[in-house]
């Protein structure tokens, strides 16, 4: 089940959030999430709330001062409950599922008052209607869970968002003239939305981003449009030049934005963790290229998985890594 507390706008006063505290939130289903990239997606997002928005309302007759708060149901995808929603963007107007976890730390009372670090993160694959983050195909709400119980990892919100509107329109998570606005949407509008919902921290040091294949173009190119924001990144088997067979990838505007692109320019600062497994040389090899491109304050390790392939289950190998990676340069929550 959910924890017993919703999830409240941040900006509600104490008489608010108690009354909010009387709402009630609906569980999903449990429902299977998508084991590896490539292929039919799940059904994961099929029992979405149909009645989430963006202007979804939280007001209740005896709460009528809680409005817009984004309206999330339970779903459980065999490795923990997980709070889903359908997002409309305010800024994009794109409509996509978004996938939170919280930590257990989140609902305990030594942390009530505590703001929390929070990683965006990116699937492999067209990542239309699934999220591998959210399942066992990563397992990497078990080692968050298990990790930030034994303090070796912190306790950090997971936000896996839908990566496409459709399997086929591949805009690689980047506004591409005449498609949906998906940049928008996720650099813009699901940030939004957490900052809004729940106790995160400021962006900046405690927020992260992380993706596999397609999903680590994502978290690049989404750190490096917005280098201010984010304190760390993961990139796990991951290209760096826009694959997509839009043809919009050739108009020189889209290209300025390719994370090869942006990676020269400087402004980023943090570090980049770029994983590459030694079986997949070419993911090898674009690792060992990017990182080369990185100019200060950036910094970047390219670390090898001895034997690795460009595989889900290779993925799921370095995911105590990456969380410990975030672990090092993230700041985590103080209890009260």
């Amino acid at each position: 089940m959910l924890p017993s507390s919703p999830v409240l706008p941040r900006r509600l006063g104490p008489a608010s959030a108690l009354a909010a505290l009387l709402l009630v939130t609906g569980c999903g289903g449990g429902g299977t999430g998508r084991a590896d990239p490539p292929g039919s997606p799940s059904a994961s997002t099929t029992g979405a709330s149909t009645s989430s928005t963006a202007s979804a309302s939280a007001t209740s007759p005896a709460n009528p001062h809680v409005a817009d708060a984004q309206q999330f149901t339970g779903k459980d995808f065999g490795d923990g409950q997980v709070r889903q929603t359908v997002l409309v963007g305010a800024r994009s107007g794109v409509t996509m599922t978004v996938w939170v976890w919280t930590p257990p730390q989140y609902d305990d009372p030594r942390y009530a008052h505590s703001d929390f670090p929070v990683l965006f993160l990116y699937p492999g694959g067209d990542g239309a209607s699934y999220n591998n983050w959210t399942d066992r195909s990563y397992s990497a709400l078990d080692v968050v869970r298990t990790g930030s119980a034994n303090g070796s990892v912190l306790p950090f919100v997971l936000v896996m968002p839908e990566m496409q509107v459709s399997k086929d329109l591949d805009t690689e998570c980047t506004d591409l003239p005449g498609e949906p606005a998906v940049g928008t949407f996720l650099d813009t509008d699901v940030p939004t939305m957490v900052r809004d919902d729940f106790r995160v921290t400021a962006p900046g040091r405690g927020w992260g981003t992380a993706g596999a294949s397609s999903g680590a173009y994502c978290a690049a190119a989404i750190a490096l449009r917005h280098p201010e924001d984010y304190g760390a990144v993961v990139s796990i088997a991951g290209y760096f030049d826009m694959e997509t067979n839009l043809p919009q990838r050739k108009d020189p505007a889209v290209q300025a934005l390719y994370p090869t692109a942006l990676a020269a320019q400087g402004r980023a600062g943090f570090p980049v963790l770029l994983l590459a497994g030694t079986a997949s040389p070419d993911d090898v090899t674009r690792a060992q290229r990017f990182a080369q491109l990185l100019r200060p304050p950036a910094t970047a390790e390219v670390s090898l998985q001895q034997g690795g392939q460009h595989l889900t289950t290779s993925f799921k190998a370095v995911m105590p890594q990456v969380f410990a990676f975030f672990s090092r340069h993230l700041s985590g929550p103080t209890p009260s």
